[in-house]
């Protein structure tokens, strides 16, 4: 199973901070066309667009429409802060979302799941799993008689990332998600998310977890002393995931390192 995970692309008519996210994204779609055809599935885990607006995500759905991706590449779409959750259903209607009208859902390829959650609150960086959100997540884990693999993807990261501030702007309902997701730890394989902008890994739980950089601003962190997040000439990531029956490895492609003398294979 090879999956594509890429992040906050963020998705503008105009240059956002001296860059152009269209140009980023177009890039990203490139290399991944040119690349990584054999891949199973390609999730975005929101901040798809800077403002919510109208114009974003036509013009987001008019860059995929536009673009060489086999149907089943089409990426599986998840909102972030960023978004407007009634605005981007309008545009992207063929998202599946509960029945709650929030933008969460989740496949079964095989022996495994692919969870796909809402963690958009209007107004607010932070991220929030309401009860009713989190009440579809438990029904999705337990509803899972065959056992299947669990993989979960969510726009904000459900953990403190290294210092008390990345908590500010993370996950809301930290103690909750952590309570479910300790009656199933056996079954979730891992946890993607993104929202930092910054690419990280690790255990939580005893469940590994990844994030890759933003597409449009990739943003450096720094845990000596001080806790500080900037921005510097950082090349911006999606990631790749490759599973395995015994392994589960997750690459970063810097996708604007074109120039790459690869070594004779024999």
């Amino acid at each position: 199973m090879k999956i594509i995970h890429l992040s906050d692309p963020h998705i503008y008519t105009k240059f956002l901070f001296d860059i152009d996210p269209v140009n980023r994204f177009e890039s990203a779609l490139n290399h991944i066309i040119k690349t990584h055809l054999d891949s199973n599935l390609f999730i975005i885990t929101g901040d798809l667009t800077h403002f919510g607006d109208k114009e974003s995500y036509e013009k987001l759905k008019e860059i995929l429409n536009k673009s060489d991706l086999p149907i089943n590449l089409y990426p599986k779409l998840m909102i972030g802060n960023h978004d407007d959750r009634e605005e981007f259903k309008k545009t992207f209607s063929d998202t599946s979302s509960d029945l709650d009208g929030f933008v969460q859902y989740f496949v079964n390829i095989n022996n495994k799941r692919y969870i796909f959650l809402d963690t958009n609150l209007t107004g607010t960086d932070q991220g929030h799993l309401c009860e009713k959100r989190q009440s579809w997540l438990i029904n999705v884990l337990e509803d899972n008689s065959e056992k299947k693999d669990i993989y979960i993807f969510m726009h904000h990261n459900p953990l403190e990332l290294g210092h008390v501030n990345t908590d500010k702007i993370g996950l809301q309902q930290k103690d909750e998600f952590k309570s479910i997701i300790n009656q199933h730890r056996e079954s979730i394989k891992h946890i993607f998310f993104g929202h930092q902008h910054i690419t990280t890994s690790g255990n939580y739980l005893g469940i590994p977890f990844s994030s890759p950089r933003s597409t449009w601003s990739p943003l450096v962190p720094n845990f000596s002393k001080e806790y500080r997040l900037g921005t510097a000439n950082t090349d911006p990531n999606y990631n790749i995931i490759i599973i395995k029956d015994d392994s589960l490895v997750v690459h970063s492609e810097d996708f604007l390192k074109t120039n790459v003398s690869w070594f004779e294979t024999t």
